[in-house]
């Protein structure tokens, strides 16, 4: 019943959408027979079950022992850890208000690094952590006699673990790591020796350290929750295996087919079939020997075919899809750049493994740069007098310089980096920068070697880089630079050239003048400079005979119907329409019919008719429509 009304009528309830449930699925979420198998192992574990002790130990070996049998492994690991560290280390500049105290704190923390060998324990932590996935970094002190005593011990992953008497199922522990609820490192336990160790001493011992206080954790979550790292190759390192397992195979093949020199087989069938004293015996063969065979035998050898084309192919695939997991360009993996040419290696470089470096620097400078910095600090302040007009250590404010990635053009980017600056968009302190130096300490050593002050070293090279009015004339060589660096911006491309060269072609066989050469080229080729043109149309300029050439006996005038036999008459005039014809087509511009007429030797005016002619799309010229008839 619908609700009365006030006139005592009924009226119907409009009728509801129903909101039926959608069906949809992805196909990916289908299983199937033929997908079955393939995602058996597929499972919905969190982070610290998926990477469980067992399952890192297990990684954490097969990695170790590709990296230490396989020489793509070892070699990818290590050309890693050189960019990413480079060959002196990470370099320490202090920014407080206090210059004599920053240069200090920085000389003794040079010193300190170079005792240590602060760069090599950097670069072996990073090769561990590639190969092992996390590594662990922690302070010590050096009975030395030196300034700073404090030392770093690297620690692998195998020594940290829990200890026994850890209670089962404790949330905020995984094997030997105790965390917060915002799952920050507290505690990390780490055994006194090394499981795998051949001492004579209990295994069993160790201790709880605080985390960031005493010790330091490098490793790459690549999950939400996860606590201890994985190798970095994990996802391709069954590569490797499959790559020497071909190697192997394929060199067997070629040493068994190598050791059989050659074989006798008999052709002929009235040869017993059974078995003789004589089947497989050897005979010694002599060099450069002549001899004969016994009718119905004939010599055979067996036929190499390994390695065969596929052989390389195969093994450059593996390896693409192995050095992808690392973010490394193949030609960096592979040591070579034979199979990539300059601009695709420059771009790989550019757009994969610089970021990638970037990156696992900025990791490394906040998991441990940053804390041995404070252990630096807190060790330095025993140190009398060191740390003496400087703020607080929580408060002193500094900053990390790498060496840069090699590279690839230095007079490319050296003229990049004089565009940035020239156009705002970068500073001479932020390029010094990315070179790994400090443009205050670069100028000041600068500005020594000229004999000079940091304050007149630092306006020239400001007039040298904005060519201010106050700048000096340049010299020559700066010119000639000036010129080197735009030549990838004016250069020509073949089909260019080509053209000019035919136009310089048909100059020198005195079909067009010099002066009609000129304008050609500069109406085509704006970008040659008029100078470029003037040279290129200098050794036809007093050619005798050559049309526009300075003569001494100026030759008869020229034209259409001047000094011409009539087989020449009747080659213009099919010219003329031709280049008319592409006019009024469209297909030509009206200057470069100009000069193509002008060629020929019709005057102005006649061009200027010829072409008003053409201008309504045909040609009307009676003497025109003749010849090409």
């Amino acid at each position: 019943m619908g609700r009365s009304t006030r006139k005592g009528r009924t009226r119907k309830q409009s009728a509801q959408p129903v909101n039926k449930p959608m069906l949809a699925k992805f196909d990916l979420a289908q299983t199937t027979a033929d997908n079955r198998k393939h995602w058996t192992n597929a499972d919905g574990l969190s982070s610290r079950a998926a990477t469980s002790y067992a399952v890192r130990r297990v990684v954490r070996i097969r990695s170790r022992y590709e990296a230490e049998n396989n020489s793509w492994y070892s070699g990818i690991i290590r050309t890693a850890a050189n960019h990413i560290v480079g060959g002196s280390g990470p370099r320490l500049q202090l920014l407080t208000g206090n210059p004599e105290a920053n240069r200090r704190v920085e000389q003794a923390w040079n010193r300190w690094c170079r005792e240590t060998d602060f760069a090599e324990t950097i670069r072996m932590a990073v090769e561990a952590e590639w190969r092992d996935g996390e590594v662990f970094l922690m302070r010590a002190e050096t009975p030395r006699f030196r300034e700073i005593t404090m030392d770093i011990r690297l620690i692998e992953a195998d020594q940290v673990y829990a200890p026994w008497d850890t209670p089962a199922f404790d949330p905020w522990h995984d094997d030997g790591i105790r965390f917060d609820h915002q799952a920050d490192e507290k505690l990390i336990y780490v055994y006194n020796h090394h499981p795998g160790g051949n001492v004579y001493e209990t295994t069993n011992e160790g201790r709880w350290y605080a985390a960031r206080k005493d010790i330091a954790h490098l490793f790459r979550a690549e999950r939400p929750g996860q606590v201890r790292g994985i190798p970095r190759a994990t996802p391709a390192l069954q590569t490797l295996p499959i790559m020497r397992r071909q190697e192997l195979a394929t060199l067997y093949s070629a040493e068994t087919a190598a050791n059989f020199a050659m074989y006798l087989k008999s052709t002929s069938p009235a040869i017993d079939p059974t078995a003789s004293p004589a089947d497989f015996a050897e005979i010694e063969l002599t060099r450069n020997m002549l001899t004969t065979l016994p009718a119905g035998w004939e010599i055979g050898q067996v036929e190499p075919k390994q390695p065969g084309p596929l052989y390389e192919m195969f093994q450059r695939q593996a390896l693409m899809s192995f050095c992808r997991c690392t973010n490394m360009p193949y030609s960096l993996a592979a040591g070579t750049g034979k199979d990539s040419n300059f601009s695709s290696f420059k771009g790989d470089m550019k757009n994969v493994w610089e970021p990638e470096v970037a990156v696992e620097r900025n990791r490394i400078e906040t998991t441990v740069l940053e804390i041995v910095l404070r252990w630096f600090l807190n060790s330095a302040a025993l140190s009398p007098g060191l740390l003496n007009g400087l703020p607080p250590i929580t408060a002193i404010e500094h900053k990390w310089h790498w060496a840069p990635l090699p590279e690839l053009d230095q007079t490319e980017s050296a003229s990049a980096a004089v565009t940035r600056m020239m156009h705002g968009l970068t500073t001479p302190s932020e390029e010094l920068q990315r070179r790994g130096s400090d443009w205050d300490q670069a100028s000041a050593r600068a500005a020594a070697d000229f004999g000079v002050t940091p304050q007149e070293y630092r306006q020239a090279v400001f007039r040298k880089l904005y060519d201010s009015p106050e700048a000096t004339p340049a010299s020559t060589e700066s010119v000639v630079t000036t010129n080197t660096t735009a030549v990838a911006d004016t250069a020509m491309n073949g089909a260019q050239v080509t053209s000019i060269v035919e136009i310089i072609g048909q100059v020198a066989a005195k079909v067009i003048p010099v002066a009609t050469a000129k304008a050609l080229i500069r109406s085509a080729f704006p970008a040659v400079a008029p100078q470029n043109i003037d040279e290129m149309l200098a050794p036809f300029a007093a050619l005798p005979g050559t049309p526009g050439a300075v003569q001494a006996a100026p030759e008869a005038p020229q034209g259409e119907y001047t000094n011409l036999s009539q087989r020449d008459f009747n080659n213009n005039m099919k010219r003329i329409a031709k280049v008319l014809q592409q006019v009024a087509a469209g297909e030509i511009s009206r200057v470069l019919a100009e000069q193509t007429l002008a060629a020929i030797g019709l005057s102005q005016e006649r061009v200027n008719a010829l072409l008003d002619d053409a201008s309504d799309g045909t040609v009307d010229d009676p003497q025109l429509q003749e010849a090409t008839a």
